[in-house]
């Protein structure tokens, strides 16, 4: 497993499936889907989320567009078509939206035959601002002029341009090269002029033409397959994606609008060498898409055919000399929760020795549109130039408290402020109206507090998260029958609820076996209500495999009975789908034996198996727990060994207790096999996150013994103190493993394991 799991792999194209869709590199069971549809978003009352202001007075008028732009593609539509495939074909696919890395939102407009006029310069996109959020963006003079007129006549085609950028992993193809980048940037510059404007189209061609000669075979790596036929096209395609960063960057025109292209590099800007670019060997990178959408158009289509309601028209007063008026906008992705108020400030620093005084001014930004107004006093003909930051009251465990972001730079008399001013961090969560229609979310922070909530009347929320909140989750509660999902909020920027890619969705499959053949099994999906299938387990077959659909991710498992002649069991409750599911139908009962369950061995009779129910700290000769912590000055090391197994002694204690309670006379008792996958340590300060220490993984037989051994900090000696003290909550050991009933994760508080001892 490398860095790139995960990510779109270009070489691997999902075609049966509608959008555009690629398997998830190194997770060939995950479908990425990539945006491909741009739309405005609703609001509340089922409105188009647009409005263009456009300001009048003695100043040159000028204006803002506030839109909700909303980025997907038809994740619904993918998730029915891969379960379908899925129950067809026996492939179980997940489905999972593209993760972005930010985005160039520019407006045009085309005021005659060959005349397009730029609204909007291109305005950068935080990831926080690429879901269903406002964005907003100031137009100048000459543009508000253009918006006045856009507004009127309908004739006039606007776009709106939004260019993504997303990571992913290059097609591999069997071939290889050595290049200088300088001489390949002077030869294109000699090809296509200096600091020439190409597509990805153009570059790969030019590409191809320099390098075609050079290439040589090349073998992929181990695990990873350069596939696809070695055309003309695709062997320029993957030169160019992964040489693009280095002889361009993305074109932002001075005038004009943008085409989605690159700006060769001057050769100067290149520095020679020798650049080894084997296209067998997976490597990450950037792509870009881009998608479009005709804001006014849609807004008229939604409103009879009219932009009235959409525009606001502001005429301002004329002001005596110096005297000048601040407009401040926060464009930020709402509501953010707990925002109680949002404040913006402007400081200038002196001019003299016309004006020898700072100047400090403040304006509340108001929802929804989070805009405001300052006037402030300068020199004659002096236009304003300093800081700007936000101030946010927000409403905290301890009380409402104010928090200042930092200070920037604002030189214009509009000043736009985005998520990076915001004085926290922001995470935004998303639940599309699928979703809210059958649960609600939170967001529940390390503590246990609510921080947001997600339904019908509030389906987007942004966080902001202080380290003490960490870590975050998301619990989603459905509103009828059904499971709690949970899913961890991470590190993450966003985190879009959609029904299709939660855990649980989509086509599923399990084993049904039989200890005592023949038996006639019927299954149905959870929550459904169609006729139930069936299968014959005989001799012959006393396992055979199902497979369902789960419309539902709250609802994902399968319910089954066994059927005997025209008489049916009752329904057994739902099992939750897993991997590797075996579902045994006749399987004997457990008996529960000093809080371990045990289970005959059908295999070997007189045999009872029971899952490890580590991990525990190993003890050493002298019967004491193997941990150890050793200082040495300002150094502290710490020593410890784990087993998944019971000890001797307990297990056998297990075996005489059993046989006092179990038919039969149980000979010997042991453990079920299991993969240990990871064992950690972990530690928490007082009021942090828990963190690992140190991790590896077991001997692979019983008991499945780890050792760890660790150079510790001064917060992570302090955890270990105090859990050698009896304190619990400081220093934990974590198994991972893949039993037979599926995967599981063990913790155990390293106070409550050592409690015996004292």
């Amino acid at each position: 497993m490398t860095i790139l799991r995960g990510l779109p792999d270009l070489g691997a194209p999902l075609a049966s499936l509608p959008g555009t869709v690629f398997r998830g590199y190194e997770d060939p069971g995950l479908a990425i889907a990539l945006p491909d549809r741009l739309d405005l978003e609703r609001a509340a009352d089922g409105t188009p989320v647009l409005l263009v202001t456009l300001v009048r007075g003695e100043q040159e008028p000028y204006g803002r567009i506030e839109a909700g732009f909303a980025i997907g593609s038809p994740l619904s539509e993918i998730g029915e078509a891969a379960a379908h495939q899925a129950e067809k074909q026996g492939e179980l696919l997940r489905v999972a939206a593209a993760d972005l890395r930010g985005g160039v939102l520019e407006v045009t407009a085309r005021l005659g035959p060959v005349a397009e006029e730029v609204l909007t310069p291109p305005v950068e996109l935080a990831p926080g601002l690429l879901t269903r959020a406002r964005v907003s963006v100031a137009l100048a003079p000459r543009a508000a002029v253009a918006a006045a007129r856009l507004v009127e006549d309908a004739t006039l085609p606007v776009t709106a341009t939004l260019r993504l950028t997303l990571r992913a992993v290059a097609p591999r193809l069997p071939l290889a090269t050595t290049v200088d980048p300088h001489e390949i940037a002077v030869r294109l510059a000699a090809r296509f002029g200096a600091q020439a404007a190409l597509t990805v189209e153009d570059l790969a061609g030019g590409l191809d033409e320099l390098l075609a000669g050079s290439l040589a075979p090349s073998a992929p790596g181990p695990g990873d397959e350069a596939g696809g036929p070695v055309t003309d096209e695709a062997r320029g395609r993957a030169l160019a994606l992964r040489l693009k960063e280095i002889l361009a960057r993305p074109e932002v025109p001075a005038q004009g609008p943008a085409q989605g292209r690159y700006l060769l590099r001057h050769p100067d800007e290149v520095l020679p060498g020798q650049e080894r670019v084997d296209l067998a060997v997976p490597a990450a990178v950037l792509v870009d898409r881009v998608v479009t959408l005709d804001p006014f158009a849609a807004a008229r289509a939604v409103s009879g055919g009219a932009l009235d309601r959409h525009v606001r028209r502001v005429t301002t007063p004329p002001l005596p000399a110096g005297h000048v008026v601040v407009e401040f906008a926060a464009n930020l992705p709402e509501p953010v929760a707990g925002l109680l108020a949002l404040l913006a400030d402007l400081r200038i620093p002196p001019a003299p020795p016309l004006r020898p005084q700072p100047v400090t001014a403040g304006a509340a930004l108001d929802g929804p549109g989070r805009t405001g107004t300052a006037g402030v006093v300068l020199a004659a003909g002096e236009e304003p130039s300093g800081e700007a930051r936000l101030r946010a009251l927000l409403d905290l465990p301890g009380g409402p408290a104010e928090v200042a972001g930092p200070w920037r730079p604002a030189s214009d008399r509009h000043v736009l402020l985005g998520p990076a001013d915001f004085p926290m961090p922001l995470t935004v969560v998303r639940a599309p109206a699928e979703l809210t229609r059958l649960a609600t979310a939170e967001v529940v922070t390390a503590d246990g507090r609510v921080a947001a909530r997600l339904d019908d009347a509030t389906p987007m929320t942004a966080v902001p998260l202080r380290p003490e909140d960490l870590p975050a989750r998301v619990v989603i509660r459905p509103t009828g029958p059904g499971r709690v999902i949970e899913l961890p909020l991470g590190g993450r920027d966003r985190l879009d609820l959609d029904l299709v890619t939660l855990p649980g969705y989509g086509a599923q499959r399990a084993t049904i076996a039989c200890r005592k053949p023949p038996v006639r099994v019927e299954w149905r999906a959870e929550g459904a209500d169609d006729p139930p299938r069936s299968v014959r387990l005989d001799r012959d077959r006393p396992a055979a495999e199902i497979r369902w659909i789960a419309t539902s991710p709250f609802q994902p498992g399968l319910v089954w009975r066994v059927a005997d002649g025209d008489q049916a069991g009752p329904w057994s409750a739902p099992v939750a789908p897993a991997e590797r599911l075996v579902i045994v139908v006749d399987e004997a009962k457990p008996i529960m034996v000093n809080g371990v369950e045990m289970r005959p061995d059908d295999a070997e009779p007189g045999v009872w198996t029971y899952l490890p129910p580590g991990p525990f700290l190993e003890l050493g000769q002298d019967g004491r727990p193997a941990i150890g912590l050793i200082e040495a000055g300002a150094t502290a090391f710490l020593q410890v060994t784990s087993r998944l197994d019971l000890p001797e002694a307990a297990r056998a204690a297990l075996l005489g207790e059993l046989r006092r309670r179990a038919s039969g006379e149980p000979e010997r008792v042991r453990p079920a096999p299991v993969a240990v996958r990871r064992v950690a340590l972990e530690a928490r300060p007082p009021d942090g996150a828990w963190a690992p220490v140190a991790e590896g993984t077991s001997s692979g037989l019983p008991p499945w013994t780890t050792a760890l051994a660790a150079t510790l900090d001064p917060g992570q000696a302090a955890a270990v103190k105090a859990a050698l003290s009896g304190t619990r909550g400081r220093l934990r050991l974590v198994g991972e493993l893949d039993a037979p009933t599926g995967p599981e994760i063990r913790v155990r508080d390293v106070a409550d394991l050592l409690e015996p001892t004292r």
